[in-house]
C-alpha cells in the first residue's frame, strides 16, 4: 500500500525540524562574524588532465561537488547533485528509478563520459542510465565540461562526469542514517572508514526504497554496496582498489506515452564496477601509473500479459555487457610544474542479448600530453589521442587549453578540441530484421571551443565567471526504416550545433553563509536533418534539438551554524521550456511535435547536531530533514509523464569513532 505524509503534518514537521536549528544557532553563535575563518580552500581535481591539480589550474570548464555538501543537503542521487551545475539539463522519465538522461552543453545524452574511480560505467556507444547512480559513499563528483576523449577515448564529447569514492583515513568510525517520508520512502546507509598513512579503507552499504508516484506498480529499490581500500607502502608507491555493486529495480506503471495503465512493467539491474590504480615514482621526476577497470552489468527489462487476453506488445530481454580494460602511462616532469604525459590502453567489450548473437570489439589506444600547471600565472595543457576500433577503425582526437592569471584577480581562459562516439553494437553489428547494423559507420564527431574570464572579488569573498562555448556535431548516426531488405537501417547522416553561455556566481558575504548561481544559455540547431525532414521528425532542419532547453538557471544557499553539522541549506532549480514529440497516437503512429512549459523547484534541507561525547569533533547523533519541490508545483520534465509532487524525508545520522 502507498505510504503519505499528510501534507499539513509533513510541513508542520518540516518546520519544526528546521526551526529547531534556527534556535540551535541562536544559542550558540556569535555575532562577530570577522572572527570566523573566511578561508575556502580551492578543490584538487583530477578529471581535467589525469593530473593532481586545483580547479583553478585547470583549463576546461570544471565544477566539483563534494560528497560533503551532498550529505548536509540530504541528496541521495547523482541525477539529483547535477541539477545545480551549470549546462547540465536532467531528465527523468516519470517516477523514481525511472530511464534519466543527461544532457551536457546541449549534446545528446550519450555524449558524456561517465566515470566511477577512473572505470567507465556507460555501455559501449556511450547510453548511460542515470536513474541508478547514488551518492553513497562518494568524496566527490567532478564535472569537465568540454571535449575529453584525448585522455577519456570515445563517448567524452561534451564532457566527463567522475564520481571518486570516499577516501578513508583517521581513527576508525562507523556511522549510520536512516530516512523516510513521503511516496513510502525507505532508506539507510551504514558505513566505516579509517587508516593512518599506509592503509587507508573505507566501506558502505546502503538500501533506497519508494513506493512511487502512482498507487500501483511503481515501486524502486536500489542497494549500492562500495569500498575503496588504499595502500602507501613508501613515500614512491601508492595502490587503490575500489569497488562498487549496484543492484536495483523498478516497477514500471506507465506506457510508452506515460499513461499508468500497466500492472506488472519491471526493469532490473545488476551492475559491478572494479578499478586497480598503481603508481610509483621510479625516479623524483618519473612516474608510472597502471589503472585496470572492469565493469559487469546485467540489465533484465519483462512485460508479461496483464491477462490472459492481453496482447500488447510482451515482452521479456535481458543484456549482459561486460568491459574490460587496461591503461599504462608515464608522468615525466620536464620542467618545475611542467608534466609530459604518455601512454596507451586496451580495452574489450562484450554483450549477449536475449535472440541476438554475441558481438565483441577491442579498442586500442596511444596518448600524448603536456601540462603546465600550477605555474605563476599561465597554466596550459595540449594533447593529442589515436584510437583504433575493431569496428570502424582509426580516430584521432586533440585538445589545447590555456589560461593565465590577470594582475587585477580575473583570469582569463580558453581551450579548443575534438571528440567523438563510437556506435554501439546494435548500430554497427545487428542482424535482426528492421533493425540491420552498418559496418561501415563512422564514429559520430564533434570540435568545439570555449573562451571565457573569471573574476574574484572582495578578497576572495566573491566570484563571478562566464564562458562562451561553439559545439559542432558531424556524422550523428539515424535509424532509416524504409529500405531495401537486408539492407543497413543505420546511417551517418544528420549534424547540429549546440553554442552558449555560461554564468556562474559565488559569494560567502559572512563567513557562515554562502551563495551561488548559475545561468546557461544555450542555443542548439539542428543544421542538416538527414533521413526525414518532417516537422514531426526527431531532427528538423533550422530546430532545437529535442528535450534541451534553451535556459537553466541554479540558486543555492548555505548556512552553517557553529554547533557543528548543524546547517541549512536552500535549492532553487528553473528549466526553460523544451520541444519534444507526443506519441500517443496509436492509429496514424505519427508523433505530434509539442514543447514544453518551463518550470521552476524549490529545495529546503536542515540538520542539526544534537548529541556529542566530551572532547569529540564532531556530533554522535545528528537530526535531519529535507523537503523537495517544497511548493508542491507540477510539472513534466518529459512529455506525458509525471514527475514528483512535494515530499518530506526526516531522519538521524548517527556516528561512533574509536
Amino acid at each position: 500500500m502507498k505510504y503519505a505524509f499528510n501534507t499539513t503534518l509533513s510541513s508542520a514537521i518540516a518546520l519544526a525540524l528546521l526551526g529547531a536549528v534556527a534556535s540551535a544557532h541562536a544559542q550558540v553563535a556569535t555575532t562577530d562574524s570577522a572572527s570566523r575563518d573566511t578561508t575556502t580552500l580551492t578543490p584538487v581535481v583530477v578529471t581535467a588532465t589525469g593530473l593532481h591539480t586545483t580547479a583553478g589550474a585547470a583549463t576546461l570548464s570544471t565544477t566539483v561537488i563534494t560528497g560533503n555538501d551532498l550529505r548536509a543537503q540530504g541528496i541521495v542521487t547523482v541525477l539529483d547533485a547535477l541539477r545545480e551545475t551549470p549546462s547540465v539539463a536532467v531528465v527523468q522519465g516519470g517516477s523514481f528509478g525511472q530511464q534519466t538522461s543527461v544532457f551536457l552543453r546541449g549534446g545528446q545524452s550519450n555524449y558524456t563520459q561517465v566515470l566511477i574511480d577512473g572505470v567507465v560505467v556507460n555501455d559501449p556507444g556511450g547510453a548511460i542510465d542515470f536513474a541508478n547512480l547514488t551518492t553513497d559513499n562518494i568524496d566527490r563528483i567532478e564535472i569537465v565540461r568540454g571535449p575529453a576523449s584525448v585522455l577519456y577515448g570515445a563517448n567524452a564529447v561534451t564532457g566527463v562526469i567522475q564520481i571518486f569514492t570516499r577516501r578513508g583515513g583517521g581513527a576508525p568510525r562507523l556511522s549510520a542514517w536512516a530516512r523516510g517520508g513521503t511516496y513510502g520512502t525507505r532508506e539507510g546507509q551504514i558505513s566505516a572508514f579509517g587508516g593512518d598513512e599506509k592503509v587507508a579503507y573505507s566501506l558502505a552499504a546502503a538500501q533506497h526504497n519508494t513506493d512511487g508516484i502512482y498507487d500501483v506498480n511503481s515501486a524502486a529499490r536500489n542497494g549500492t554496496y562500495s569500498g575503496q581500500l588504499r595502500l602507501t607502502p613508501d613515500a614512491r608507491t601508492e595502490v587503490g582498489l575500489s569497488l562498487r555493486y549496484i543492484d536495483a529495480g523498478v516497477h514500471i506503471a506507465t506506457n510508452g506515452n506515460g499513461v499508468p495503465n500497466d500492472s506488472n512493467q519491471t526493469h532490473t539491474e545488476r551492475r559491478v564496477i572494479g578499478s586497480l590504480d598503481a603508481g610509483r615514482f621510479l625516479t623524483h621526476r618519473l612516474e608510472a601509473r597502471l589503472s585496470l577497470g572492469a565493469t559487469d552489468a546485467d540489465v533484465r527489462s519483462e512485460d508479461r500479459p496483464d491477462s490472459p487476453g492481453d496482447t500488447d506488445y510482451p515482452y521479456d530481454t535481458r543484456t549482459r555487457l561486460y568491459r574490460r580494460s587496461a591503461d599504462a602511462r608515464l608522468n615525466f616532469t620536464i620542467a618545475p610544474d611542467v608534466i609530459m604525459t604518455g601512454g596507451g590502453s586496451y580495452e574489450s567489450q562484450r554483450a549477449r542479448s536475449t535472440g541476438v548473437d554475441a558481438q565483441h570489439r577491442t579498442v586500442g589506444a596511444g596518448y600524448a600530453q603536456i601540462a603546465g600547471i600550477s605555474l605563476t600565472r599561465l597554466s596550459y595543457t595540449g594533447g593529442v589521442r589515436v584510437d583504433h576500433n575493431s569496428s570502424f577503425g582509426d580516430f584521432t582526437s586533440s585538445r589545447g587549453g590555456v589560461a593565465y592569471d590577470l594582475p587585477f584577480g580575473a583570469r582569463v581562459h580558453a581551450a579548443a578540441g575534438s571528440a567523438f562516439r563510437e556506435p554501439t553494437f546494435e548500430e554497427s553489428s545487428s542482424t535482426q530484421p528492421f533493425d540491420m547494423g552498418n559496418p561501415d559507420l563512422h564514429p559520430e564527431r564533434t570540435r568545439s571551443w570555449e573562451g571565457g574570464i573569471e573574476q574574484r572579488l572582495a578578497h576572495g569573498r566573491a566570484s563571478v565567471a562566464a564562458t562562451y562555448f561553439n559545439q559542432r556535431f558531424r556524422d550523428m548516426i539515424q535509424y532509416d526504416g524504409f529500405v531495401d531488405e537486408g539492407a543497413p537501417n543505420y546511417y551517418n547522416l544528420a549534424a547540429a550545433t549546440a553554442r552558449g553561455v555560461e554564468l556562474t556566481l559565488r559569494v560567502t558575504p559572512v563567513a557562515p553563509l554562502t551563495l551561488t548561481a548559475s545561468y546557461t544559455y544555450t542555443k542548439t540547431r539542428v543544421t542538416d536533418a538527414g533521413i526525414d525532414s518532417s516537422a514531426t521528425a526527431s531532427f528538423v532542419e533550422g530546430a532545437r534539438l529535442l528535450r534541451r532547453p534553451s535556459n537553466l538557471g541554479a540558486v543555492t544557499a548555505s548556512y552553517a551554524f557553529k554547533r557543528p553539522e548543524t546547517s541549512l541549506h536552500l535549492e532553487v532549480a528553473t528549466v526553460g521550456d523544451r520541444d519534444d514529440r507526443d506519441f500517443s497516437d496509436e492509429v496514424t503512429f505519427i508523433p505530434r511535435a509539442v514543447t514544453l512549459p518551463s518550470y521552476t523547484v524549490v529545495g529546503l534541507a536542515g540538520e542539526l547536531g544534537i548529541l556529542s561525547r566530551v572532547g569529540s569533533s564532531s556530533p554522535d547523533l545528528v537530526l535531519t530533514a529535507r523537503v523537495e519541490n517544497l511548493f508542491d508545483r507540477k510539472y513534466r520534465q518529459l512529455f506525458g509523464y509525471a514527475s514528483p509532487r512535494r515530499a518530506l524525508l526526516v531522519g538521524a545520522r548517527v556516528g561512533v569513532s574509536k
